[in-house]
């Protein structure tokens, strides 16, 4: 006989006799109260232990325990299960001395666990070694703890602590929620810092809350688990992260890597920095950074205001000596010739003043070298500038990976020690640099609708920097072509002036034609104009270039830190490249300057030829 299955019967598990679920333990409901009581421990010491209702809000568990207001919070999280006797004779060293003691000089309020075990009863005793000054609380579930042995499978509560706050929950993640709540009651005025020692997958959970609470975290590298894990994570800038709990950690997390066996005093500093507002800190060494730029800037602006006025001064003497010796030679052949007279010896003063005037004029330029000053005052600044956008940016050694053992403030002043160290070695140092009192940053420094202080994301470093840069060589593209032609136009009219002048018999002028021609010419050459174009030119379409590579990538790729620091990196080169260039076709402009006039100052004339170099 065939048996006759249906489908449902083939898919269906076969039956197996399962064990009966175990009943559900019934348990008597928490007795809450906000009503602290004190217990007395075996070593005599007393804590107050409070279980407060569910929902109760945190300002008031820190009022019902009469806690102070904290001037921060340390918030520690993890376990010291399985580590080596060297790394828990490090932690309880940490603990005493880096965080116990801190925190009984700066009235720091301290979170963890509440147990007698691991890393709670360290820093347990690392306050009580410190005179029990702290506020030691303990965050816990009720029924995971005892206050004293009792026999069961409950954890002792630590002795050294000064207040605990008990928790409804059977586990031990029951107790996250009020600990994380606790910790943030005093609001953003009084900050949190977490430490995170090992961990599990408990562990996680609660950095996360910490993460979600903006809230800085010390990882402990060294320390094994969770902490080990977001150590490498955050030094090798992995771009995916398969666990979405640790992405978010790292990726979103205000991380600062310690590893184990660094100076306690290193510590120490780590905990203090963490304590000024992020904000603040970010703002000093950015407004510093301005103002040292803004200062190199403003000395360049005034040595080239000097430099230009004294090359336009023995231009227009020049000119003006050229005039006056034609004009008077015409008056001789055309039988007007003086008598000796006052005017006349007025005339031949003049005349003769022009010449020594101009060689006044070139020495004194060459005794103090305003030109030179100019170039590397200019040189210094841009130097400084690209500097900020790079941190602001947080690029390439600005970068999480690159700031773990030097923070990016201390790398942004040590490059511009670097830079006014190597600026005071050059002839800068013999001119008065003003102190910079202006609004930060200058109103020439950033471009509009940026503050210069904020962090700049990707796409508003594109906009801020990149685009502004852009638009900027674009503009100078377009007024150094109609200099250019201007001055050729100018030119031109004055060799055609010089023709009429012959075809109208006043051949004698064609000399003042002739020197305004070749004072143009000489112009366009130390100035390098068509130079500038084409390098303006080439510097826009490299940082168009930038920029439509950066449009063309997906979002996954614009989000990989390698490209952030490409797009930052190579704009910040193109832009650098131009300033170098610049600075060294000025540097061979004024040498050839000088070389020319140094020879022109005993033989000088009335064609003596002066020429301005403005950039």
């Amino acid at each position: 006989m065939t048996v006759q299955t249906t489908q449902d019967e083939v898919l269906a598990p076969p039956q197996e006799d399962l064990p009966a679920p175990p009943p559900v333990q019934d348990l008597p409901p928490l007795e809450t109260s906000l009503t602290p009581r004190q217990v007395t421990f075996a070593n005599k010491n007393s804590a107050l232990v409070l279980t407060p209702p569910p929902e109760t809000a945190p300002a008031d568990i820190a009022a019902a325990l009469g806690l102070r207001e904290p001037s921060m919070v340390l918030l520690l999280l993890g376990e010291a299960e399985g580590l080596d006797d060297i790394t828990e004779a490090y932690l309880q060293q940490l603990f005493s001395r880096g965080i116990a003691r801190t925190a009984a000089i700066t009235e720091t309020l301290i979170l963890d666990g509440g147990r007698h075990s691991g890393l709670m009863a360290m820093i347990g005793k690392g306050v009580a070694d410190r005179g029990r000054k702290s506020q030691l609380i303990g965050v816990a579930p009720a029924r995971k703890v005892t206050e004293s042995a009792d026999g069961t499978d409950r954890e002792p509560l630590d002795p050294n602590h000064s207040h605990f706050v008990l928790t409804d929950g059977n586990e031990w993640g029951d107790a996250t929620e009020t600990m994380i709540r606790l910790a943030g009651a005093w609001g953003p005025t009084v900050p949190v810092i977490t430490i995170l020692v090992n961990g599990s997958d408990e562990t996680k959970t609660q950095v996360i809350e910490a993460v979600r609470c903006n809230w800085s975290i010390i990882v402990l590298k060294g320390s094994d688990g969770l902490a080990d894990r977001l150590a490498e994570l955050r030094q090798n800038r992995s771009t995916f992260i398969l666990d979405p709990d640790l992405a978010e950690i790292v990726s979103d997390g205000n991380l600062s890597i310690f590893s184990l066996g660094s100076a306690i005093s290193a510590f120490e500093r780590l905990l203090e920095k963490l304590t000024w507002p992020k904000e603040n800190l970010s703002m000093e060494t950015l407004e510093l950074a301005w103002k040292t730029f803004a200062m190199y800037d403003a000395n360049a602006n005034r040595q080239q205001r000097s430099y230009g006025r004294s090359q336009t001064w023995a231009l227009i003497l020049g000119i003006v000596g050229t005039l006056l010796v034609l004009s008077q030679s015409q008056m001789e052949l055309l039988g007007y010739a003086l008598d000796e007279s006052w005017s006349e010896n007025a005339l031949h003063i003049i005349i003769l003043l022009i010449p020594i005037s101009i060689t006044f004029i070139i020495a004194l330029g060459n005794r103090f070298n305003a030109g030179t000053k100019w170039i590397l005052s200019r040189a210094g600044a841009e130097s400084i500038k690209k500097e900020i956008y790079r941190y602001r940016a947080q690029a390439e050694i600005y970068s999480d990976n690159q700031t773990q053992d030097v923070s990016r403030e201390l790398k942004l002043t040590r490059k511009i020690e670097a830079v006014s160290s190597k600026l005071m070695q050059t002839e800068v140092n013999t001119s008065a640099i003003k102190d910079y009192t202006g609004p930060v940053p200058p109103k020439y420094g950033a471009a509009e609708g940026d503050n210069g202080l904020d962090y700049l994301s990707p796409d508003r470093y594109l906009k801020l920097r990149l685009q502004d840069q852009m638009t900027y060589y674009r503009r100078k593209t377009v007024e150094l072509e109609a200099q250019l032609h201007r001055l050729q136009w100018i030119i031109y009219l004055a060799g055609a002036a010089g023709t009429l002048l012959v075809a109208i018999d006043l051949e004698l002028w064609i000399a003042l034609t002739t020197t305004i021609a070749t004072s143009l010419t000489t112009f366009l050459q130390y100035q390098k104009v068509e130079e500038k174009l084409m390098r303006y030119n080439q510097t826009a379409t490299d940082l168009m270039n930038i920029h439509n590579w950066w449009l063309a990538l997906s979002a996954e790729e614009q989000a990989n830190p390698d490209n952030i620091d490409k797009l930052v990196g190579q704009t910040e080169m193109s832009i650098h490249a131009e300033h170098a260039t610049w600075v060294q076709e000025m540097q061979d402009a004024l040498a050839e300057m000088r070389a020319e006039q140094t020879k022109d100052e005993s033989t000088l004339s009335t064609d003596h030829k002066v020429f301005a170099v403005k950039r």
